[in-house]
């Protein structure tokens, strides 16, 4: 949250861009459970919502679009920094004299 309230300091943010924030990040962990790319959905899921309310009221707002595309990016980054962190430790419980097994 930090880089999203960060990069628009000098303006208000609205209840609604946390909500489509919230959704994309939403939106990318879901889409981590069932292996379908994260930020990409959470483009998807915002560019369907906003479609459909430029169907429906005449506006579609970038920002929206934005707020829930950016959701997805920072969780994306998190499930990265999570993996990463995993696999240093597995790597850590592999005994050293094994190593030469696993790599011949």
């Amino acid at each position: 949250m930090a880089v999203f309230v960060g990069c628009a300091s000098s303006q208000t943010i609205t209840k609604d861009k946390y909500y489509h924030f919230v959704a994309g990040a939403t939106t990318a962990a879901v889409a981590n459970g069932i292996n379908v790319p994260k930020v990409s959905s959470a483009f998807a899921a915002g560019f369907a919502k906003e479609s459909f309310d430029y169907i429906q009221y005449g506006v579609f707002d970038t920002k929206d679009l934005l707020a829930t595309t950016l959701g997805g990016i920072i969780v994306n980054y998190i499930i990265k920094l999570i993996k990463k962190k995993n696999h240093v430790e597995i790597n850590k419980e592999i005994p050293k004299r094994h190593l030469g097994i696993i790599m011949e």
